[in-house]
């Protein structure tokens, strides 16, 4: 870099980490960490906003990610702390028999009145995000949950954990910090109070935890996200930080969470991924995610579909998604409004689903074509890149002004496409760079930002990496 005042996060060395939360670990609870998990957060090539419609998605999994270091305590209580010093409020104490009785009340089971005393700092009720500390908690009781079907997982009775959490991630940054969260404390969680984790000690719980068992942990972290945490998740990030692969996009088919792996060697030969935070927060938990996610559920019900991707065939065309969109025009009748909510955005939530399901459709045929040229397949996923980019903007209109600023400038500058990542509204945008124009990219964006008043960018290097493990 040529700009000494240029940003760029590093994932740091994992041994480094490991052992430096070991030892923070023991000065901060006066006893040693049993073990450190770690789980990427994830930068996705295609698929926003369609998780949760069965759509297909292209994610990768990240150098950057989470890290927990834990020990076992027998009283039911977690103590939690963070290293983020934007979050650290010291040890935040959290008791899962109160989130059990509490997610029981809120699904009519029970009463909010049967809870046990909640000591964390915050009040935790499900279906109301107010801490990071319920992504945590809510994945020990969703671990709980699955236990109860699956012997091997069956968390033993009065399980709690002193965790210290530390993170290689921008917070809020669209690169899944919230998923990468759950997922390493899963984890953490399985090796220190379940059957197979005591089985399998150590960096040996990784290999015993074939995809089918991932598949099933990623979804028990979803469930704590929706559940608990309330936040409309579909299971994309969960899915990639648990099963991920180096070297490889993860095609996910969000109809059943089936996964296959697509190499990036030949892509990325000769060009790189960059992910540049912008610094403008978000979150998912403030209502805006969740008005879009509505907006299409009613242009899917009104289409009489289960989920969206049921509006088009098995190997959709740009046609299908225009008589998909005709058939929900007849369909309105003219109506100004569907279930409420205007026809107008309920249309343009729909336009993206299917164009973004189409474009990923495209993008998996093109990482699968071992004959087409790779500086030619370099150019198609640009393109795509920047088509994406146009429909989070015009028709999710989750963008914002610093996002598309980024994009056009990284674009004059040389990159062959780039767009908004994650759930909008904030976030990160993700660039494919020629490896040589990758400088000149890099401090082309910097400079705009600086000359038109947006915070100065964060620019993170994405290489597909491997998923959720034992580090320590």
């Amino acid at each position: 870099m040529h700009s000494d005042d240029v940003a760029r996060l590093e994932p740091g060395h994992q041994r480094e980490i490991s052992e430096g939360l070991h030892a923070r670990f023991a000065e901060q609870f006066g006893r040693r960490a049993d073990g450190v998990w770690f789980a990427p957060g994830r930068a996705n090539l295609n698929g926003e906003h369609v998780d949760f419609h069965g759509g297909h998605c292209l994610p990768m999994a990240l150098a950057h990610g989470t890290y927990v270091a834990a020990a076992p305590r027998e009283d039911g209580l977690l103590r939690l702390r963070t290293l983020d010093p934007g979050l650290d409020d010291g040890i935040q104490t959290v008791s899962i028999a109160a989130i059990d009785a509490l997610v029981r009340a809120d699904a009519g089971e029970g009463s909010a009145g049967e809870a046990p005393p909640i000591t964390d700092v915050h009040s935790i009720v499900p279906g109301v995000t107010s801490g990071w500390t319920h992504y945590v908690a809510g994945t020990l009781w969703a671990l709980q949950q699955l236990g109860g079907e699956l012997p091997e997982l069956a968390v033993r009775q009065g399980f709690g954990a002193d965790l210290l959490i530390s993170s290689t991630l921008p917070i809020g940054g669209g690169l899944s910090s919230s998923a990468a969260l759950e997922c390493s404390a899963m984890l953490a969680f399985v090796a220190l109070a379940t059957p197979l984790g005591e089985q399998n000690p150590g960096p040996a719980l990784g290999a015993a935890l074939d995809d089918a068992l991932r598949a099933r942990l990623a979804a028990a972290c979803m469930r704590a996200e929706v559940e608990v945490v309330g936040a409309g998740t579909g299971g994309l990030d969960q899915t990639v930080s648990l099963r991920g692969r180096a070297d490889h996009l993860v095609s996910l088919d969000c109809r059943n969470f089936s996964v296959e792996h697509r190499p990036t060697s030949r892509l990325l030969g000769e060009h790189t991924f960059l992910a540049i935070d912008t610094q403008q927060a978000h979150w998912l938990g403030d209502g805006q995610f969740d008005d879009r996610r509505a907006d299409s559920e009613a242009a899917m019900r009104l289409l009489g579909a289960d989920q969206l991707r049921d509006v088009l065939p098995e190997s959709p065309h740009p046609g299908d998604v225009d008589a998909g969109l005709a058939r929900f025009d007849t369909l309105t009748g003219g109506a100004e409004a569907i279930e409420g909510r205007r026809t107008s955005a309920c249309r343009r939530r729909l336009r993206h689903a299917l164009t973004e399901m189409l474009r990923s459709e495209q993008l998996d045929r093109i990482l699968g074509d071992e004959k087409l040229e790779p500086s030619a397949g370099a150019q198609q996923v640009g393109h795509i890149l920047d088509a994406g980019h146009a429909s989070m903007r015009d028709d999710a209109q989750v963008s914002f002004p610093a996002a598309d600023a980024i994009v056009e400038s990284a674009r004059a500058a040389g990159a062959l496409g780039a767009r908004l990542i994650g759930g909008g509204f904030g976030g990160s945008v993700l660039v494919l760079v020629p490896r040589s124009r990758e400088d000149d990219v890099v401090q082309a964006v910097h400079r705009m930002c600086v000359e038109q008043g947006f915070t100065a960018p964060r620019f993170l290097h994405v290489a597909p990496s491997a998923a959720a493990r034992p580090v320590g």
